[in-house]
């Protein structure tokens, strides 16, 4: 199980090419907007959820933004970890 949740290792580009081409960069820009996206729906949909005393749309508020939360997080450490 451990071998599916730690981020692929990428070969580093050869000195003559850049180390991340644009289409690399325009899907992390989209992945990173859509977890937002989904982050702040997650949050909004448990502030309803509990304004409105209905427990099912609370805590599929907090599902939705707890994994959004950790897929953000994932996404920040393997930019940190790209070499630029």
């Amino acid at each position: 199980m451990g071998a599916f949740s730690t981020s692929p290792v990428r070969a580093t580009a050869p000195s003559g090419e850049p180390a991340a081409t644009a289409p690399a960069r325009l899907s992390a820009i989209l992945a990173r907007t859509v977890a937002w996206l989904i982050f702040l729906g997650g949050i909004t949909g448990a502030v309803l959820g509990i304004a409105g005393l209905h427990v099912e749309i609370t805590v599929a508020g907090l599902i939705l933004a707890f994994t959004s939360g950790l897929v953000l997080l994932k996404l920040r450490a393997d930019a940190a970890a790209r070499p630029s």
